[in-house]
């Protein structure tokens, strides 16, 4: 009897020692899942034939990245720029698809035409016939960048200058929210169900606008020349910083891993996005005159 009571007790013993380890496992390996170091692999590189590359798109819809292309002076009405297309191995499928613009910037689509922020206008170009539209033209200098559109199609751009978001509205253009006093040089733009998240250049942070309370909400600082914004499907974010420098930003806690920093070389991270089904994000590097594709983990 003494025997088997032992004989049990040890069996006992062997059982909670190997349900242990299976805890003990599960736990790291979520703990190792969670502790993962965001970084940026280079996968693929234009070659140098677009100019001035300043923002770039993906539409899942055609497969394809488009490109606006500055061609060198960004705010000088010289109808010198154009738009370019590539395909998701970054290979130049169109240098010219639409020409007559100026400083092409911002990009977004809605109900089948790309809207591109030109200085002081939007440019509607419709895709299929790859034609320009129409011209929603702003007075003074609001300095137009980037582009968002929101779940029902609508359009907003951002007024680097006047530090103003604009609204395309009954064909034309609105002011929707502006914070002159606090924004010193609005620029990215990123329409979400939770708000209109930001980039200010001035003051180098990340913030969100709430339509509800009409507040900027700063949520982070310190990512440099604010640019671009995508955001992951874990939450999270990428910013770019216009002088060369990639951000990861954590939505839990807001903060900041930077992924890549190319200023030394010269080398701008201008207007980003991304490709989910791949995990690229596309950085267009302005005066370095190509656009590059990074494979992020995360």
């Amino acid at each position: 009897m003494k025997n088997l009571v032992v004989v049990l007790l040890v069996t006992l013993s062997i059982l909670m020692s190997c349900n242990n380890k299976s805890k003990s496992n599960e736990v790291k390996a979520v703990a190792t899942t969670e502790n993962i170091t965001p970084s940026l692999e280079l996968v693929w590189e234009t070659d140098t034939l677009m100019t001035t590359c300043e923002a770039v798109l993906y539409d899942k819809a055609s497969q394809t990245i488009f490109v606006s292309n500055i061609n060198n002076n960004p705010w000088g009405k010289d109808g010198n720029g154009f738009i370019s297309t590539l395909n998701t191995k970054g290979e130049i499928t169109d240098l010219k698809w639409v020409e007559g613009v100026s400083g092409p910037k911002g990009l977004g689509i809605s109900n089948g035409n790309l809207y591109v922020n030109d200085i002081d206008q939007v440019v509607e170009i419709n895709m299929a016939s790859k034609s320009i539209t129409n011209r929603f033209t702003m007075e003074g200098t609001p300095q137009l960048n980037d582009i968002t559109v929101d779940d029902k199609g609508v359009v907003y751009a951002s007024g680097s200058g006047s530090n103003t978001i604009y609204k395309l509205e009954n064909e034309a253009l609105v002011a929707y929210a502006s914070d002159t006093l606090n924004l010193k040089r609005l620029n990215g733009l990123l329409f979400q169900s939770e708000g209109m998240y930001y980039l200010d250049s001035g003051t180098q942070h990340f913030g969100m606008y709430d339509n509800a309370s009409n507040t900027f909400k700063k949520l982070t600082e310190g990512i440099g020349h604010g640019d671009g914004i995508v955001k992951l499907e874990n939450g999270d974010f990428i910013t770019s910083s216009w002088k060369g420098e990639i951000y990861y930003i954590n939505a839990k806690d807001w903060t900041k891993t930077k992924l890549l920093d190319t200023k030394e070389a010269s080398i701008n991270a201008a207007d980003i996005d991304f490709i989910p089904e791949t995990k690229t994000l596309i950085v267009p590097t302005f005066f370095h005159n190509t656009v590059r594709g990074y494979k992020v983990t995360y």
